[in-house]
């Protein structure tokens, strides 16, 4: 059974709350928001997208053997939008930077990674449970 929100999945309604903060975050004006933040801007890129990537693949709807064609798509399609991403940012005054898209594409390796090991881990225990 899935966890559903007057019949949207949790997963969906966090991925689109989290993916309007994350544009707007990397939208900002730069003299608003990177004066303000004390760490390194390729953290915070590789802290983002690997948490857009865990959403996004967590809101793909996956059967056990499908798991890894579907976490590979969620990741591409994060991989994409880390393209237009750095691209949209331009007419707002920041810079595209190749440096920011590795930051990205790293973090959405990792969010891949974390959703592949915490749905095994949980499928794993919830087989043990029925047993």
């Amino acid at each position: 059974m899935r966890a559903t929100i007057n019949g949207l999945r949790i997963a969906i309604v966090a991925l689109g709350f989290y993916w309007l903060l994350l544009f707007i975050g990397t939208h900002i004006p730069p003299n608003q928001l990177l004066g303000k933040i004390n760490q390194s801007d390729k953290l915070l890129h590789l802290l983002a997208f690997a948490g857009l990537a865990f959403l996004m693949c967590w809101a793909l709807p996956t059967i056990r053997s499908q798991m890894y064609r579907n976490t590979l798509t969620g990741g591409g399609i994060c991989v994409l939008y880390a393209a237009i991403d750095e691209l949209l940012q331009i007419p707002v005054g920041r810079t595209a930077d190749w440096n920011d898209f590795f930051a990205d594409c790293a973090g959405i390796c990792i969010g891949m990674a974390v959703y592949t090991v915490a749905r095994s881990v949980l499928l794993k225990t919830q087989w043990n449970l029925l047993r």
